[in-house]
């Protein structure tokens, strides 16, 4: 079985049977080769097992991961060879040859070694006059050597970091005031092709209601994409990538045990393929970003790879941006809407329960009431057409801020008349009592009214307008009805015709109540109990009442 020998500071060595098919190596916990050194990452490398053979893949460490001296992405072990993770080595043998293993070579490169030059060269000088063994100096010399090698080759990482820093910087200054969805996603797409030289690419984000990733935006992926096609490559490293929320790479996929038997690699002759998943501040995955390269173009390196780790996380925090403003906005088209009919309180809890904006009804007991204004035609006989407009737009606004201040629900506007729901969507204990101060409110406008436009119109009081108020308690079928292009929300039933009724019968600055409106407020109104009324479409006498006040 294939085994490792982890070479440890102390001069210990750890035998670690390679026993299952993924193993993990880095400095948390949570690895299945822990590795107690502050140079290795937390997740450093994993090895895969792809019969026969075993792969190891570095996991965008920090200080990287190097076999037999050279640092690589991913490569296929051979028994015998030596793994660098930080400062610590690793010996990949067959178990059944251990004891034929050499010792272990010391690390190619020492990460975080320090080395005092100007103490190095006084000691070669001392040496060369005393004529030092000739071995020895050469060997500080090669120590020289290869601090000043590791020294040129951090020097570059850091130039490489600081124009990846720069690059991302500049995309940053732009794509964050980007707060159109589509706009921003086309934009990350040609900036990551364009960056990374790639031929072609596609952004899918997450659809939480079909649990499945949906192309976004795509650039030359031809039909690919198309939705009767099966799953290519493409789309099975999407997947993969997003569901195990990890970068997936190769630098040739006609040559990867993985995906080289696809047909999709084998027709669009695929190449290099980078694909990491967009992760959000909350650690949610919400998409992935795809690109690769034919064969004989260029293949992605570790340059880009780590370019596109940050890429895709500045990436992930400009869509929820885009997609948070996207609520933000429609909530706020919702909430205008919503504000020409309920009171501030009402739209709060409509717009905390998305079942309230769905199509169908309910059953509900709600109180119905209707408020006309009367007179108000023969007035529009006497003055200006506009003078008319202007009284009526003040008579409903101020009947509407009285349904508000009740937290009724203004359910639309009849020509001069008024009708409101109290009790749906949003239920009181008391709603009826509610309904009958607004009408009282109602009432007390319509006198302010009246004094305003005595003045201005010159006229008396009584040539003015009065109006007449309904209001009855009973089941009605309440919800958003109509059209899926057009809902409107409102309360059908024989409840509402009888409210609508009374308000009919109702004389100029009357308040008529029915029994059932009646029987849920009588501790808390004053009322005049009158002769039952034959009404409309209604088959027998309907008892009914005026209210002339609240209980003091």
């Amino acid at each position: 079985m294939a085994t490792f020998l982890v070479h440890k500071s102390n001069d210990d060595t750890q035998i670690v049977k390679l026993d299952k098919p993924r193993i993990t190596l880095g400095r948390r916990e949570d690895n299945d080769i822990v590795l107690d050194d502050r140079f290795v990452s937390r997740k450093h490398a994993e090895v895969e097992k792809k019969t026969p053979f075993y792969y190891i893949r570095d996991q965008q460490s920090r200080y990287g991961t190097f076999v037999n001296g050279t640092r690589i992405t991913e490569t296929r072990l051979d028994y015998g060879d030596e793994i660098q993770l930080g400062n610590t080595m690793v010996t990949f043998v067959d178990e059944n040859k251990i004891d034929q293993v050499p010792a272990p070579k010391k690390p190619s490169r020492l990460v975080g070694h320090r080395v005092d030059i100007p103490s190095q060269i006084e000691s070669i000088k001392v040496g060369l006059q005393k004529g030092a063994d000739k071995t020895k100096i050469l060997e500080s010399l090669k120590e020289i050597q290869d601090y000043f090698s590791q020294y040129q080759e951090n020097l570059l990482e850091a130039e490489k970091l600081k124009e990846i820093a720069s690059t991302l910087c500049e995309i940053g200054k732009i794509i964050n005031f980007v707060f159109d969805l589509n706009v921003l996603l086309n934009l990350l797409m040609d900036l990551a092709i364009k960056i990374l030289q790639a031929r072609r690419g596609f952004i899918m984000l997450y659809s939480e209601e079909s649990n499945s990733l949906k192309v976004k935006v795509a650039r030359n992926m031809g039909g690919q994409l198309d939705k009767t096609e099966s799953y290519g490559i493409s789309q099975t490293i999407a997947w993969q990538a997003f569901k195990e929320g990890k970068l997936i790479n190769t630098e040739d996929a006609t040559k990867d045990d993985r995906f080289r038997t696809q047909q999709s690699v084998i027709s669009y002759a695929i190449g290099s393929v980078i694909c990491v998943p967009l992760i959000s501040k909350e650690n949610e995955k919400i998409g992935i970003i795809y690109l690769d390269n034919p064969v004989a173009h260029k293949k992605f390196d570790r340059d880009d790879i780590e370019f596109m780790v940050s890429f895709a996380n500045q990436a992930a925090i400009a869509i929820q941006n885009a997609q948070l403003y996207a609520k933000v906005q429609e909530e706020e088209r919702i909430r205008d809407r919503l504000q020409r009919f309920f009171s501030p309180n009402v739209i709060g809890r409509i717009m905390s329960d998305e079942k309230m904006v769905s199509l169908g009804g309910e059953n509900r007991t709600a109180t119905i009431l209707f408020s006309d204004i009367r007179g108000y035609t023969s007035l529009t006989e006497r003055i200006h057409a506009l003078t008319s407009v202007e009284i009526l737009n003040d008579f409903l606004s101020s009947m509407s801020e009285e349904v508000f201040l009740q937290e009724g629900t203004l359910d639309k506007y009849i020509g001069d008349c008024v009708m409101a729901i109290f009790g749906a969507p949003v239920t009181h204990d008391d709603d009826a009592i509610r309904a009958i101060k607004a009408a009282l409110g109602m009432k007390k406008r319509v006198a302010q009214l009246k004094d305003q436009w005595r003045d201005k119109l010159d006229v008396s009081t009584r040539a003015l307008f009065e109006i007449g108020i309904g209001i009855h308690t009973g089941e009605v079928i309440a919800g958003n009805i109509g059209s899926l292009k057009r809902m409107e929300y409102t309360v059908v039933g024989t409840a509402v015709n009888l409210a609508s009724r009374l308000e009919n019968a109702a004389k100029p600055g009357q308040i008529l109540i029915s029994r059932s409106t009646y029987a849920c407020t009588r501790e808390f109104i004053e009322v005049k109990k009158l002769p039952p009324v034959e009404l409309k479409n209604i088959s027998r006498p309907v008892e009914v009442y005026e209210v002339i006040g609240l209980k003091t």
